[in-house]
């Protein structure tokens, strides 16, 4: 006789961690000192923040890059020597056009004009790859340095003390990104809560294991965005009343509410 497994013992699956924040730079020019400073003053105000720790990289840009909902660009005297920078940049720059990515450029002891018009190291950096490789991949690269040069960013060629640098860049992101947040988190909610009444509808038609499974998955996804907003909010009113899953009713023995449902008093009693 096949064992059942009970509904709450089933575990969501894990999700792949997402950083708000992807940190494009030159790890030569800028890891072990700017770069390695700005991520800790992102990670202290709690913006999970991507950095690639690897020196040798492989042959795709990280998903990382995709999924974020901000890129920062650290120009430096050698990015644009990176091939793998500029392959970098190029994708930011098509993510902020098909996907509403917000790029923030800092220009680290190098004038913006330089990377604007690919002056100085960065005409130096380009005249080279242009001997090496096709012409229209250079033109590309040319195109993106001047798009993201065009955009309002941090100019950090002056005397100014990078400790309090990176804090107010960090202070900056924190806007942008509750911004951003507040109106994804709120549509991802609006669409879970669709599908998690589809998913019930469909499990008291069929009464069927799987479709089970699938709706307490999307509860407990529905559950994890509306703490992920309260937290953000510092408003636990966000939460509603009760548990999630009590709102729409036990599984098991189809009751509303935790003072009715026996399974839930157990969960409750359990936790």
């Amino acid at each position: 006789m096949a064992s059942i497994v009970h509904p709450f013992s089933l575990k969501p699956k894990s999700p792949q961690q997402i950083h708000d924040v992807f940190l494009s730079f030159r790890g030569e020019d800028t890891r072990n000192n700017f770069t390695s400073h700005l991520y800790a003053a992102l990670t202290r105000h709690k913006i999970r923040t991507y950095i690639d720790k690897e020196i040798e990289r492989g042959d795709e840009i990280s998903p990382s890059l995709v999924n974020a909902k901000l890129s920062i660009i650290v120009f430096s005297e050698n990015y644009a020597s990176s091939r793998w920078c500029l392959e970098e940049l190029v994708k930011i720059l098509e993510c902020k056009k098909n996907g509403g990515q917000i790029i923030v450029p800092i220009f680290y002891h190098i004038h913006p004009a330089h990377v604007r018009n690919q002056r100085g190291s960065y005409g130096v950096a380009l005249a080279e790859h242009e001997k090496r490789l096709d012409v229209e991949k250079v033109q590309t690269w040319r195109l993106a340095l001047t798009e993201a040069a065009n955009v309002s960013g941090w100019d950090c060629l002056g005397t100014r003390n990078e400790a309090e640098l990176v804090e107010q860049i960090a202070m900056d992101i924190l806007p942008k990104l509750e911004f951003l947040t507040s109106g994804v988190l709120e549509r991802r909610i609006n669409t879970y809560n669709q599908i998690s009444q589809q998913k019930l509808q469909k499990l008291l038609c069929t009464s069927n294991l799987a479709d089970m499974e699938e709706l307490i998955t999307t509860l407990y996804e529905l559950a994890e965005l509306k703490l992920e907003k309260a937290t953000r909010s510092n408003n636990s009113s966000v939460l509603g009343d009760g548990d999630v899953m009590a709102s729409y009713g036990c599984v098991s023995c189809g009751l509303k509410g935790t003072n009715r449902c026996l399974h839930l008093k157990q969960k409750n009693r359990r936790a």
